[in-house]
């Protein structure tokens, strides 16, 4: 996994990478879906913007927050993420164990089959 963090008009510190280090932390187990993680923190007059793209197999996630301090707009798009990477998870984990339309109507018709032998 690939991980960028870039500031715009912010200098990124080392306590503020150490603080968004530890936020990844939260985010381990979904790590082996994804491949390029990409951080940019903006700050406009008094309002910090956070977006990240996560590039995961075949589609990128784009996640933006906006809060007027920079650890609660990390805190923000961290808990975002959480929630994006585990609908993601989800979603490819049910279509691997779920059983295709064709093959559910054949197991049932050998199933009928067998209950009436």
């Amino acid at each position: 996994m690939n991980v960028s963090i870039i500031g715009r008009k912010v200098k990124i510190t080392p306590d503020i990478r150490s603080y968004i280090e530890k936020k990844m932390k939260k985010i381990d187990h979904y790590v082996d879906h994804i491949l390029d993680f990409k951080i940019i923190i903006t700050r406009e007059r008094h309002i910090y913007d956070a977006e990240v793209n996560i590039k995961v197999k075949g589609k990128v996630i784009h996640i933006f927050a906006k809060t007027p301090e920079i650890h609660s707009v990390i805190d923000t798009l961290f808990d975002k993420i959480e929630v994006k990477l585990r609908r993601y998870r989800d979603k490819i984990v049910n279509r691997r164990f779920t059983p295709h339309r064709e093959e559910s109507s054949e197991i049932k018709e050998s199933m009928v089959a067998e209950e009436t032998a």
